[in-house]
């Protein structure tokens, strides 16, 4: 009888060591090229946000926004950079607080862009120490003075 089994899978249907090996060098190659792509995809919030701020583009357009946003978010904690995370959650939850999207929301949210990108051209990563607290808390601030200014009237 001829064995079907995958080549290299232990006859236990678990992965061989070479299997994990090769997993874990391919995670490697991926963290080190993390702030490349991730890049890319700030490119296009800043080309999307841009077109949203001249007032061409379909407002609906906010949900493509937020959603390479929000890939964004779950993809920094897996590779390593978990500040990116947080600015790209803290995006989320704002494009996810407004009613609309006028001029002082688009200026948050190239805020962030901003943010990302200089966490990615700078490569912090982890929790980005010092540097990434006072990223967060700059635009929690800013968040928070948008949604006053808005409740004032």
């Amino acid at each position: 009888m001829r064995d079907l089994r995958p080549m290299g899978v232990h006859s236990r249907g678990g992965p061989t060591p070479e299997m994990l090996a090769k997993a874990n060098a391919t995670i490697d190659k991926m963290t080190q090229d993390f702030p490349n792509w991730a890049s890319k995809d700030v490119d296009k919030l800043d080309a999307m946000l841009a077109e949203l701020a001249s007032g061409d583009a379909d407002p609906a357009m906010i949900k493509d926004v937020y959603k390479l946003a929000h890939d964004m978010r779950g993809q920094g904690g897996s590779f390593g950079y978990p500040v990116v995370t947080g600015v790209a959650g803290s995006f989320c939850k704002f494009v996810n607080s407004l009613d609309e999207i006028d001029q002082g929301a688009i200026e948050i949210l190239q805020a962030h862009v901003k943010a990302l990108r200089a966490v990615l051209q700078n490569k912090i990563a982890g929790d980005g120490g010092p540097i990434g607290a006072k990223i967060q808390d700059g635009l929690d601030r800013a968040v928070a003075r948008y949604h006053e200014k808005r409740a004032e009237g």
